[in-house]
């Protein structure tokens, strides 16, 4: 019994560590921006990069994606739904759904496989080959130069794909509905509107913007973390995976518990 316990004090102690170690780590890359402005045309096309990369680059899954859920969960809900309540209150649990649940849930998992284990390897290898170390002995601040553009990068990208998964299942689900029902149905497109309040598009804009800047950290976070040995590298690249798909869900069932 004192085994266990001397274990998952250790395992809380290194978690809390980890937490701590992270958030000091996001706060002084997000905060690294030099004064003098020379370097920020190119931290501008790192930005552009890294958004093109994670954003544009990711449509294709996110549009076929989004196919699915539209035909096999968003019209099945609206199908079941509609004998059960009014049509306002249906087009509002729809959306509740997909838009502050599944949207976000499902970009940011998408990013962590594309996005976040390509930076970790990225940087991981840069630290290999001592292109890094080089960079600083010349004076680069490097969180500048390469953690800022890509957590801004994965943000903005995680914030717009969210909007065009939700944007994608909605209306694709509604037309599915009405191909496989009634073309009554269609009259829930005009209803898309007004079943968002403020405070849920609130709440929308700083998950997103939250998860995108987790998973930017935690991949450039790990990805420095390679030293001296290649084996390094799929370990620390594993890492960054999993502890940004637990800390996404955690962050998300906290924020469902506060609103």
């Amino acid at each position: 019994m004192t085994m266990i316990i001397d274990l998952i004090g250790q395992k809380t102690i290194s978690a809390l560590l980890y937490a701590w170690r992270l958030f000091a780590f996001t706060l002084s890359s997000l905060f690294s921006i030099r004064s003098s402005g020379g370097s920020r045309p190119r931290n501008h096309q790192r930005l552009v990069s890294q958004i093109i990369f994670s954003g544009v680059d990711a449509l294709p899954t996110i549009t076929i994606l989004s196919l699915a859920i539209a035909f096999s969960l968003a019209a099945q809900f609206l199908l079941m739904l509609q004998s059960l309540t009014s049509e306002k209150e249906v087009i509002q649990v729809v959306s509740q759904i997909i838009a502050q649940e599944l949207a976000p849930l499902l970009t940011a998992i998408i990013l962590i496989g594309r996005s976040g284990s390509a930076i970790t390897v990225d940087l991981g290898n840069m630290r290999l080959h001592q292109e890094i170390r080089g960079l600083e002995l010349l004076g680069v601040n490097i969180k500048e130069f390469f953690v800022l553009p890509r957590i801004l990068g994965l943000a903005f990208s995680q914030f717009t794909l969210a909007i065009y998964f939700s944007g994608m299942v909605m209306v694709a689900g509604i037309i599915f509905s009405a191909l496989l029902d009634s073309p009554s149905n269609y009259k829930y497109l005009f209803l898309l509107a007004h079943s968002f309040t403020p405070y849920e598009l609130l709440i929308f804009i700083v998950k997103n913007l939250l998860f995108g800047i987790i998973i930017g950290a935690i991949a450039c976070f790990h990805g420095l973390r390679v030293e001296h040995s290649v084996t390094e590298l799929p370990q620390q690249t594993q890492q960054a995976i999993v502890n940004s798909l637990v800390l996404i869900f955690i962050i998300d069932g906290l924020i469902a518990v506060a609103t």
